[in-house]
């Protein structure tokens, strides 16, 4: 095990214990878009996450949105990925690719792919019996999400560690909660993970990209802070920042959905 993937593991089980993300006998449905962050929750669901003393089972999920793509396709690769790692597994063929860019659509293009992507994830949560969806979100995604809140959701909020749906029926988790986005990265390429090329054509357009670029810059006018740090300690000493288990919020179910 090398060092990123142990400081990895040790992250991911700080988060999945604080906030008892995981139980005996769940059945945890997988997220997987195809990008280093999902693809690492996958590793390391895969390898048995080993510091997770739980009994549970994993059905890795992957929402093929309908981007025309030479082939292989992404989804291809993902499935002989799945099948190669000998668990259960499925790809969902979806068209939400035309109705989001659809000239005539009247929301913001990610808004209406996360909200197909998010009922899909959930009517295969239903049809499988999974209570619980692990998503690949990590410390700077929910650093950004509090910023889209704010200035296009008008929500004070970011990504719940744990979000309860449907009366609680269905949990999402974010075992990532700690977890850096170079640190995913970098495991992903140290691990030989399939790499597989960004489709969207709203790929560096979104207002997630704009708000990182936004924190970025105000880093590098501030050299001696530990800008995104402040920014998440802010959240966890907030009452309006991390929700407790069966909250809701709308931000975190809009805004946070421009990542799968």
């Amino acid at each position: 095990m090398t060092r990123t993937e142990a400081k990895i593991r040790s992250l991911a089980a700080k988060a999945v214990f604080e906030y008892n993300m995981i139980e005996d006998g769940d059945r945890l449905l997988l997220g997987v878009s195809g990008g280093p962050d999902s693809l690492a929750l996958f590793e390391l669901f895969r390898n048995g996450f080993a510091d997770i003393r739980r009994n549970f089972r994993i059905l890795a999920v992957h929402i093929d949105l309908g981007f025309d793509q030479p082939p292989p396709a992404n989804a291809q690769v993902l499935e002989s990925h799945f099948r190669s790692a000998g668990v259960d597994y499925r790809i969902v063929r979806t068209q939400i690719a035309s109705r989001a860019l659809d000239p005539a659509a009247k929301k913001n293009p990610c808004f209406i792919c996360s909200l197909y992507r998010r009922r899909a994830i959930y009517e295969v949560a239903r049809e499988e019996g999974c209570n619980k969806i692990a998503y690949g979100h990590h410390r700077d995604d929910i650093i950004e999400t509090l910023f889209l809140n704010i200035l296009y959701g008008r929500v004070i909020g970011a990504m719940n560690p744990v979000q309860g749906l449907f009366r609680n029926s269905l949990f999402i988790i974010r075992p990532f909660l700690y977890v850096d986005e170079w640190l995913l990265k970098n495991f992903a390429e140290q691990s030989g993970l399939p790499r597989l090329p960004r489709i969207c054509p709203m790929d560096g357009k979104t207002r997630r990209e704009k708000i990182k670029k936004m924190i970025a810059s105000i880093q590098r006018s501030e050299p001696d802070l530990h800008i995104r740090d402040n920014i998440f300690k802010s959240l966890q000493h907030s009452q309006d920042g991390f929700k407790r288990p069966g909250s809701s919020l709308r931000g975190d179910l809009e805004s946070a959905g421009e990542k799968l």
